[in-house]
């Protein structure tokens, strides 16, 4: 279905359903979505993810975005631009953190390590993102400089980038010239449905990314009892909670705080799984969502059970 067919489709569908609300999941089809509400008279919820934000938005998206009834924003920093973006009403953004999947536990850390070739005795370091030359503010450059150092104090220690993108070359060639060809596994492409068992496997997940709405692999990594360590820009702080779950910390304090984090003893990961559920596991997103959707939908006589 082509774009004229699609939204000809959802102009159809708002006509001939009469929704009660519109749920828009992406602000480039806020434009659209408006135009349903309008012929349904419903209201209209945008779903803002962080990084479509980052950009100058189209008239027609500001527009979509500044008449929503309510914008669900993943994290604090995604909410601030927003605003800034679209002139939406703060009062109409609500912060719903995304959730993680039920698959995303403590588990047979020896068999995951297996999974991947990775020795019992090795230190690892995980990363799991696209390795785009677009998106370099993922952060691997910032990590891979520091590990023929760390490694003096730290034996045994192994960096694993999970992802696979045009950048890989560059991150390849910057991990031999830096003296850690030999410290640093690119593994490709690592199915969803392997994720869990690489997180397992690892001592630390970092990502020192400049630019992310939320950051949800922290938080897969945490519930499955992996500790994590980011930079408080972006939406990161939210996932990692400086302190309480994982580490936020300043880009001048990173390297000092890898080497703390690697040098630690091991968490309790059945603890530190089960802190970061009551965070951002389902129920916890499920209160959240009715919290912010039911004051807007009492007004408008729409039954709410739809939320539990």
């Amino acid at each position: 279905m082509g774009k004229l067919g699609y939204a000809l489709r959802a102009a159809w569908l708002a006509t001939t359903r009469r929704p009660d609300i519109i749920y828009c999941g992406h602000v480039f089809m806020a434009p659209l979505a408006h135009l349903a509400a309008r012929i349904a008279g419903a209201r209209l919820v945008s779903h803002v993810h962080g990084l479509e934000v980052w950009k100058p938005l189209s008239p027609r998206v500001r527009r979509g975005l500044m008449v929503s009834d309510l914008v669900l924003c993943v994290s604090g920093d995604t909410a601030g631009k927003v605003v800034e973006a679209s002139s939406a009403n703060p009062d109409r953004c609500a912060v719903i953190y995304n959730t993680v999947d039920d698959r995303f536990v403590p588990g047979d850390r020896k068999a995951a390590r297996t999974r991947f070739g990775l020795a019992p005795e090795a230190v690892v370091l995980s990363t799991v993102s696209r390795l785009d030359s677009k998106q370099r503010h993922k952060g691997h450059d910032r990590v891979i400089p520091l590990l023929a150092d760390l490694a003096r104090d730290v034996p045994n220690l192994t960096y694993v980038v999970a992802g696979t993108g045009d950048d890989r070359e560059r991150l390849e060639a910057l991990a031999r010239d830096t003296g850690a060809g030999d410290l640093v596994r690119f593994l490709g492409f690592v199915p969803d449905a392997d994720l869990a068992d690489l997180y397992r496997a690892s001592d630390l997940y970092v990502m020192p990314s400049h630019g992310e709405g939320f950051g949800i692999a922290f938080v897969e990594a945490m519930c499955c009892g992996t500790p994590a360590l980011g930079l408080d820009v972006g939406g990161a702080g939210d996932a990692l909670r400086d302190g309480e779950l994982g580490r936020a910390v300043a880009e001048e304090d990173f390297q000092n705080a890898l080497r703390t984090a690697l040098l630690a003893p091991p968490p309790d990961r059945t603890d530190l799984s089960e802190r970061t559920r009551a965070v951002f596991g389902k129920a916890r997103f499920s209160e959240r969502l009715s919290q912010a959707m039911t004051p807007m939908m009492t007004a408008e006589g729409i039954q709410t059970s739809m939320l539990s």
